[in-house]
């Protein structure tokens, strides 16, 4: 104890006398800290010790201020050794948390026109060569998910063909007849199905086509997200407005649902309606469009030419849209080919992450 005392006494001592040596200025002032910091003065003051002493075991010797006396060089030494008791705390790295993923790709959405409408056509090539074409179409542009309509059984089994098994296809032939024409297809390498799901909407004269819905998983990053894909009925049998009425009430419900779940939910189909059928899903939904707009503070869409959409929520990101009706697109089908690229951030959508 008394030991403890004397070297206590010792750097008191060592430390007043430095204090006299160095004109009172042992600490480097608090004012001239702040200047050196954001003052735009050009004068920086002069530090205690021109060179830092670096923390923790060094072998070199304290550098010291020139002219400091032995007993000053003491109190420096003694102030860089370990205290007289307890324990010397360490700085521990902070833990890292791991950034969400960040997933980007391309969709498209894609009315194939059916063999049917041009079978017997003398100007239109068949169902089975557009699709062909179709096919290579869809591989060159990089579309990661296409969400079909119209796609005949004999227009499947030649995209499956074209693409070389790269795509998985849903319904495909696994329903009815009939209901794989509004097929979802994605590629294999990006993308694993997790669950496979239909809801009936209504069709010609009112009746139901069952329509996909689609939980897929990213390969690449984990992140789940929903597609949906819907073919809403024509005139071309008849007035069909009130049965595009009632499937747009069933596409708004089932959005709602799925928001519900914290994961992306994405829309694609013909709807056959312009701006009229965005602005009643966005305005009811999260959802905005690939072709701009959403419906916060009332519709903002602005593109009245397409009938052929790409929806997505609203923390989605859509850039490049691309409404294709080029001359080669025209020998293809009767629609546009509608595609953009996609960005959805993992830290939008934690849920989503597996």
């Amino acid at each position: 104890m008394k030991g403890r005392l004397a070297l206590v006494g010792a750097v008191g001592a060592a430390w007043l006398l430095t204090f006299v040596l160095l004109g009172g200025n042992v600490l480097p002032s608090i004012d001239g800290h702040h200047q050196a910091a954001s003052s735009h003065s050009t004068t920086t003051p002069s530090p205690l010790y021109p060179n830092p002493t670096p923390i923790g075991p060094s072998t070199a010797s304290p550098t010291t201020s020139g002219g400091l006396s032995s007993t000053a060089s003491l109190a420096e030494r003694i102030a860089h050794t370990a205290p007289l008791a307890g324990q010397t705390l360490e700085a521990r790295p902070r833990a890292r948390r791991s950034s969400a993923p960040v997933l980007q790709f391309r969709m498209a959405t894609y009315n194939v026109q059916g063999s049917s409408h041009t079978r017997g056509n003398p100007h239109r090539d068949s169902g089975v060569v557009r699709m062909t074409r179709g096919a290579q179409y869809v591989v060159q542009n990089g579309f990661s998910v296409v969400g079909f309509q119209e796609m005949q059984p004999d227009q499947r089994a030649t995209f499956m063909q074209v693409t070389q098994g790269a795509y998985g296809l849903y319904p495909y032939d696994k329903l009815g007849p009939l209901d794989g024409d509004n097929s979802i297809a994605w590629r294999l390498s990006d993308w694993s199905l997790v669950k496979a799901q239909t809801i009936p909407m209504e069709y010609f004269k009112g009746a139901n086509r069952d329509m996909p819905i689609l939980l897929l998983r990213n390969r690449q990053t984990g992140i789940e997200a929903y597609f949906t894909n819907f073919h809403n009925p024509a005139d071309v049998y008849g007035p069909a407005a009130q049965f595009r009425a009632v499937d747009k009430v069933r596409e708004i419900n089932l959005v709602n649902q799925l928001t519900r779940f914290g994961l992306p939910v994405f829309v694609t189909g013909d709807m056959n309606e312009h701006r009229t059928w965005a602005c009643d899903i966005v305005t009811a939904t999260n959802l905005h469009v690939a072709a701009g707009g959403d419906g916060r503070n009332g519709c903002s869409v602005t593109d009245d030419q397409t009938i052929d959409w790409i929806a997505g929520s609203y923390a989605i990101g859509f850039e490049s849209y691309f409404w294709d009706k080029s001359a080669f697109v025209r020998t293809v089908t009767d629609h546009a080919i509608v595609s953009t690229d996609v960005t959805i951030d993992g830290a939008d959508f934690p849920r989503s992450l597996h």
